[in-house]
């Protein structure tokens, strides 16, 4: 198989990279690319960077470049829900704008409100950013499947249900839209897994746990395929 596999650092992918002993070779004109040989699979691993602009320039760049069997983003993010534990790992099948609009008449009111985007218009699958890849489903089943809102700014306890109730959400990331936009546009089979480093509903946070859990998630998936 070849693999696009999506992190924003290769720290957060430190335990992945020793258990299988991979040796990264760097991309020689796109820095943030780096090719490795990973059991019987060519995976290229691509440094996001933090933030939706670093994301959806150096996706796009990749996927203009070449086709990959599959396409594989994990990242961390934050839970609206008292019943996802941390260190689970969601799979984010509809991914919605979250902080994208401005206050009016006391409501918050996103692009969809002022008709400034269309759910017609490509790449949205009906009426939204769905996923609809359902390859390696002995492999995927296992992910609790969510809806996500990608932000420019992380809820806290007090505005996240707001984004929770709007978008009936389960989720947030600082990055998903940057992922998905481009692969929907590409036609590129992907698939978005978010290990939860805090819950806004109870208060908890635990990045070392989300760290090593992405990690075994991750040697899981490789071992699968």
């Amino acid at each position: 198989m070849k693999l696009l596999l999506c992190v924003s650092s290769l720290s957060d992918i430190e335990l992945f990279l020793k258990e299988f002993s991979a040796s990264l070779l760097p991309h020689s004109s796109l820095k943030f690319l780096h090719s490795a040989k990973i059991l019987h699979h060519e995976v290229v691993i691509l440094e996001t960077g933090v933030g939706l602009y670093q994301t959806s320039y150096k996706i796009t760049k990749a996927l203009s470049q070449h086709k990959y069997h599959l396409a594989l983003k994990v990242s961390f993010g934050n839970a609206y829900k008292k019943e996802i534990a941390l260190g689970n790992a969601l799979n984010i099948v509809n991914e919605k704008p979250g902080d994208f609009g401005m206050m009016a008449d006391r409501e918050w009111k996103d692009h969809y409100d002022f008709n400034l985007i269309s759910r017609e218009d490509e790449p949205h699958i009906r009426g939204g950013f769905i996923n609809l890849t359902n390859a390696y489903m002995d492999v995927f089943a296992q992910f609790k499947k969510v809806v996500g809102v990608t932000v420019n700014h992380y809820a806290d306890k007090n505005t996240f249900a707001l984004r929770k109730e709007k978008y009936k959400a389960d989720c947030e990331t600082g990055d998903g839209l940057g992922f998905v936009y481009p692969c929907l546009f590409e036609k590129q089979s992907f698939y978005q897994l978010c290990v939860v480093e805090r819950n806004l509903a109870t208060g908890e946070e635990n990045y070392n746990l989300a760290k090593e859990k992405l990690n075994e998630t991750l040697i899981d998936i490789l071992q699968k395929i």
